[in-house]
């Protein structure tokens, strides 16, 4: 990121010592559900990423977000060989620790950085590049994400992105509950300042598929698909059930795009 000092800078920062300080005081982590069926054997990857981005077996993966990494170690344990990158120090340790035990360590690197900064700290280059799910609220420049994303991919490299929808990012975190009207809560376009207008973190950004999408096309990544799906990671209603894959779908005629995969390939000229 440029302009030290900036009000968004802050804003990150300010975010960071959050996601730091949330990661310590949790010293037993590992008991925590999503933690401990990874460590059992369990993949942390939903069947839809798993049938779009097909074999990553052999291949070179850079996670860009990747808190504590069973996201990233799931990949390791399809074959790939795997950076994970976040902000926090604290998570970073996590992640380097879950490598070890879950016996991936050969396999798995974990570099703490702001994603946005990683091109002038990290001259590595990957056969993928892939988010997982909750991070681009997390950045206050698609633009500058999306070239980051084309200059850690090598030529032909593929971009994978699975994520919350911006629909449902704008909509009230809690759709439908009590038999409250789904109301537009957060802005679906981005904005220079969060739009979680608070003193305190953790700050958020929101930035509507167009313009992620435009970012990507811009950047030098040839899109293949975008992919919109009415079913979500998280439960994000009281009228939401748990299907077996662990997704979330509403029983109600409601009918909204809630998650969206995108994958695409860095144009050989794109530098």
């Amino acid at each position: 990121m440029t302009d030290t000092g900036s009000p968004q800078e802050e804003y990150v920062e300010a975010n960071r010592t959050h996601w730091e300080q949330l990661v310590a005081d949790h010293p037993d982590i590992e008991s925590a559900e999503p933690v401990a069926e990874f460590l059992s054997g369990d993949s942390k990857l939903l069947p839809v990423q798993h049938e779009e981005l097909d074999s990553v077996e052999g291949k070179s993966l850079i996670d860009l977000q990747s808190h504590l990494g069973i996201r990233t170690l799931s990949w390791a344990r399809e074959g790939a060989t795997v950076t994970g990158v976040d902000i926090s120090a604290e998570s970073i340790a996590v992640a380097r620790e879950l490598a070890a035990e879950a016996g991936l360590a050969d396999r798995a690197a974990f570099i703490q950085a702001n994603v946005l900064d990683l091109p002038s700290e990290h001259d590595d280059r990957y056969d993928i590049v892939v988010t997982n799910f909750g991070v681009l609220c997390w950045l206050p420049d698609i633009d500058e994400w999306a070239s980051v994303v084309a200059e850690l991919l090598k030529p032909d490299g593929v971009f994978y992105l699975a994520e919350h929808h911006p629909i449902a990012t704008a909509l009230s975190d809690s759709l439908g509950a009590d038999g409250d009207p789904i109301a537009i809560e957060n802005p679906y376009f981005s904005t220079e300042t969060p739009a979680t207008q608070t003193d305190e973190p953790p700050h958020k950004w929101t930035h509507g598929l167009g313009e992620i999408l435009t970012a990507l096309i811009e950047a030098g990544i040839e899109l293949e698909f975008i992919h919109e799906h009415s079913f979500s990671i998280i439960e994000r209603s009281p009228e939401m059930v748990q299907a077996e894959d662990g997704t979330w779908h509403f029983e109600s005629d409601i009918d909204i795009p809630l998650l969206v995969t995108v994958k695409g390939t860095r144009q050989p000229d794109s530098d």
